[in-house]
């Protein structure tokens, strides 16, 4: 008996495992890379994510300046504005004083004037009820 059947037999069982080998080496290789690519795939997805929220945060420090520079410029309108009634009021207040210096001057110094201002207020103003002659039509509830 010869054995050449058997080293063929041999020859193609190690031929058969030889590509067996390569297949199970190529399947792995393509497990390799499309891992690798679902990896490559999912960090451009975060990348687009992390950009997407990039330019948010940019576009929303934009708002947050422009509201900043817009609120310091009513900020400096209201001081501007402030500072221009503290004036005004000031000047009323010397003014006011001015004149009750003179009206003061005037009673002192001006006997026309000292007689007018020792009169008596009227009863209205005073606060004191006026006379019984009083108009009471005018209230609820009357006849």
């Amino acid at each position: 008996m010869s054995l050449e059947p058997v080293v063929a037999v041999a020859k193609v069982g190690a031929t058969l495992r030889t590509v067996a080998v390569a297949i199970v080496i190529a399947i792995v290789m393509g497990l390799l890379i499309a891992i690798q690519q679902i990896r490559v795939v999912t960090l451009q997805g975060a990348i687009t994510v992390e950009a997407n929220a990039r330019q948010e945060a940019v576009d929303a420090n934009n708002e947050s300046q422009a509201t900043i520079t817009t609120l310091r410029a009513e900020a400096q309108r209201n001081a501007n504005y402030t500072a221009d009634l503290n004036k005004r009021i000031k000047a009323s207040e010397d003014k006011a004083k001015k004149a009750r210096k003179e009206f003061d001057d005037l009673k002192r110094y001006s006997k026309p004037v000292r007689d007018w201002a020792a009169q008596p207020l009227p009863d209205g103003l005073r606060g004191k009820a006026s006379s019984g002659d009083k108009d009471n039509r005018h209230k609820a509830g009357g006849p």
